[in-house]
C-alpha cells in the first residue's frame, strides 16, 4: 500500500514537473517575441479586431506581442515612446501632413455617426437637397466635420465654413442644436440617447451620405516602422485574421471583449454587432486609402495643413504593409474564401494610391 502511494506521489510530481517544463517553455517561447506598444484611448476598448488579435493570441501566432496601453493624443507615436497608436484619423493627418515622421497602415473603424435636426427644420432637412443655407454644429478637425465638408463642396460646390458652426465637446453641439443656434448636428451612436433627449430629430445615419467613410484608423512611429516594418506586418496579420473571427464566431468575439470591458454580454453584442444602434459602424482593418483621400484634401482647403508645406498623403500611408500582410495570410489559407474577399475589397477602396494598378492585381 505505501508503494502505491509513493508510486501515486512520484507519478504527480513527474506530470506536475513536465507541466512546469511545458509552461517555462511556453512563457519563454511569449517572452522572446519582439514586443510593439500601442496605445489607444480607454473609450475604444471594445474594438473586436483590435482585441481578438491582442488578447485572443493571433498576433502572438505570427509573432509579435502587442502591449497596449491607454492615453490621450498622437504625441506618444510621434515622439517614439509607443510605437503606434490604435484611433483617430484626423489628428494623424494634421501632425503628419505637416511634418511629423509617423505613418497611417491599417483601419480600425468607420461609420458610426448619426446626422441629427432642430425639430422646427427636421422635416425640410430629410431631403437632402434642402441642405444648402443651414447651418452645422460639431466639434472641429474630428472625422464627421471632414466628411460633411467634403460632401457639402461636392454637392453644392461651396466651401463648408460658410455653413459650419464649432463647438468644444459633442453635448455642446448638441445644445446648440436643440436651441436652435444650428440646425443639423453629427453625433457619435453613443450620444444618441442624449441627442434624442433634447428633442432632436434623427436625419439620416452618415454612411448614407459617405458610404462606408473612413474614421479611425492606426498609425506607426515612422522610424519604428521603417526599422521593424516585419512587426506590423505580423500585427496586421493578425487584425486580418480577427476580422474573420468577429464576423464567422460571434461566441469567440463576444468572449474576449466581455472579457477586456468588463461588460456583461448584452452589451457586448449591441456595441459591436448591432448595426442600427451604432449607426453601421464597420471594424474592417483596411487601410481605405481612398476614404483618407478626401478628408485629407479638406484638411489642406482649411488651412489644418500648411498648403505650402504638406507633405503629399503617400509619403505618410502605407497601403504595403496591409497588402502583404494579406497576401501572407491568403497564401497561408489558400482554400480561404474570405480572405480573397478582403483582397478584393482592398482593391476597389484603395486604388486612388498612386501606381496602384502596376503594384497591385485584381486576382491573387
Amino acid at each position: 500500500m505505501i508503494l502505491k502511494n509513493v508510486r501515486k506521489i512520484v507519478f504527480g510530481v513527474g506530470i506536475l514537473s513536465l507541466f512546469s517544463v511545458f509552461m517555462g517553455c511556453s512563457s519563454k517561447k511569449k517572452a522572446s517575441l519582439p514586443e510593439l506598444k500601442l496605445s489607444n484611448v480607454l473609450s475604444s476598448n471594445y474594438t473586436p479586431v483590435v482585441y481578438l488579435s491582442a488578447e485572443d493570441g493571433l498576433a502572438e501566432k505570427h509573432g509579435v506581442v502587442p502591449k497596449i496601453e491607454y492615453n490621450e493624443g498622437i504625441e506618444p507615436v510621434i515622439t517614439g515612446k509607443c510605437d503606434g497608436r490604435l484611433n483617430n484619423l484626423v489628428a494623424t493627418l494634421v501632425a503628419a501632413g505637416n511634418g511629423a515622421d509617423i505613418v497611417l497602415f491599417a483601419g480600425t473603424m468607420s461609420g458610426g455617426h448619426m446626422l441629427y435636426a432642430n425639430k422646427n427644420v427636421a422635416e425640410e432637412l430629410k431631403n437632402l437637397d434642402n441642405w444648402r443655407g443651414h447651418t452645422i454644429g460639431t466639434r472641429i478637425q474630428i472625422t464627421p466635420q471632414l466628411v460633411i465638408s467634403a460632401w457639402i463642396k461636392e454637392k453644392f460646390g461651396i466651401d463648408s465654413d460658410t455653413v459650419f458652426k464649432y463647438y468644444d465637446s459633442d453635448p455642446a453641439a448638441i445644445t446648440a442644436c436643440a436651441k436652435g443656434e444650428v440646425d443639423i448636428t453629427a453625433v457619435y451612436y453613443s450620444q444618441i440617447e442624449t441627442a434624442e433627449s433634447q428633442g432632436l430629430v434623427p436625419l439620416f445615419e452618415l454612411v448614407e451620405i459617405a458610404p462606408d467613410y473612413a474614421c479611425c484608423r492606426q498609425t506607426a512611429n515612422g522610424a519604428k516602422l521603417r526599422s521593424d516594418r516585419n512587426l506590423f506586418v505580423a500585427w496586421t496579420k493578425g487584425l486580418i485574421e480577427a476580422w474573420k473571427v468577429y464576423n464567422t464566431n460571434h461566441d469567440e468575439a463576444i468572449k474576449v471583449i466581455k472579457k477586456v470591458t468588463r461588460q456583461d454580454e448584452q452589451w457586448v453584442f449591441n456595441h459591436i454587432y448591432d448595426k442600427d444602434l451604432t449607426a453601421h459602424i464597420s471594424f474592417n482593418p483596411d487601410p481605405y486609402y481612398n476614404g483618407v483621400l478626401g478628408q485629407y484634401e479638406v484638411c489642406i482647403d482649411k488651412g489644418y495643413i500648411n498648403k505650402e508645406k504638406a507633405r503629399a498623403l503617400p509619403d505618410y500611408f502605407d497601403i504595403s504593409v496591409y497588402a502583404d500582410a494579406l497576401r501572407e495570410v491568403i497564401k497561408e489559407n489558400p482554400d480561404d474564401q474570405f480572405y480573397k474577399d478582403m483582397w478584393a475589397y482592398f482593391i476597389t477602396h484603395n486604388n486612388k494610391y498612386p501606381n496602384f494598378d502596376r503594384d497591385y492585381h485584381a486576382s491573387i
